[in-house]
């Protein structure tokens, strides 16, 4: 196996939704062996697994003008709904629930605007090179295992609705945070992926 470097740019909601989201993943992973979102800290992608032969400090110097210009701003959960064979919170809509938010779609554009010429060509398995990337609003559930094997989509929806959860309906966009991943990308890289922290920006 070829063990690789990639970087995730992230918002990281407020410490309610993390909580929420944490024992959603950790209930599956416990009852049926899903792993893929546990994999990962809590977030919502604003850019994924970026491939870069850049430097950390160049990467952070990329977004530093972006986060350092964002003032917070209010992200609406409409809750968990079904997406493909995968369960996601939608964190995508306006306070209506309805129309996208914008505050939240204009700085993943801005981000991906900061990165992209620091990325490189991927051509990895279920990984969307960055160039590719669009964006909407999500937290992830259970992603990648139903992906490449949904017998259990149905049963896991259910059980998922019945979690005695509460979750906020809405949290302030304040801190986004830069990851660094190491996985073999070409086969299920959940299963063994690594990961640090490596910084965090706050809105003002």
């Amino acid at each position: 196996m070829s063990y690789e470097t990639r970087y995730g740019i992230y918002l990281r909601p407020d410490p309610a939704t993390c909580w929420a989201v944490t024992q959603i993943t950790q209930a599956l992973r416990a009852q049926f062996g899903i792993v893929s979102a546990s994999a990962f800290p809590p977030h919502a992608t604003l850019i994924g697994n970026l491939a870069t032969d850049a430097t950390v400090s160049e990467i952070i110097d990329a977004l530093t003008p972006v986060f350092a210009a964002t003032r917070t701003f209010t992200v609406y959960n409409k809750g968990v709904v079904v997406h493909g064979d995968g369960f996601e919170y939608d964190i995508n809509l306006s306070a209506d629930l309805d129309s996208v938010n914008t505050q939240l779609s204009g700085l993943a554009q801005e981000v991906k605007r900061a990165i992209l010429s620091l990325s490189r060509p991927v051509d990895d398995f279920l990984v969307t090179p960055v160039v590719d990337y669009e964006f909407a609003g999500h937290l992830g559930l259970a992603s990648h295992d139903l992906m490449v094997d949904n017998h259990l989509t149905e049963e896991v929806g259910d059980f998922i609705a019945d979690l005695p959860i509460a979750v906020p309906s809405s949290f302030e966009a304040r801190w986004f945070s830069l990851f660094e991943f190491r996985a073999d990308w070409n086969s299920h890289w959940w299963k063994d992926m690594s990961w640090r922290h490596m910084m965090s920006w706050q809105s003002h």
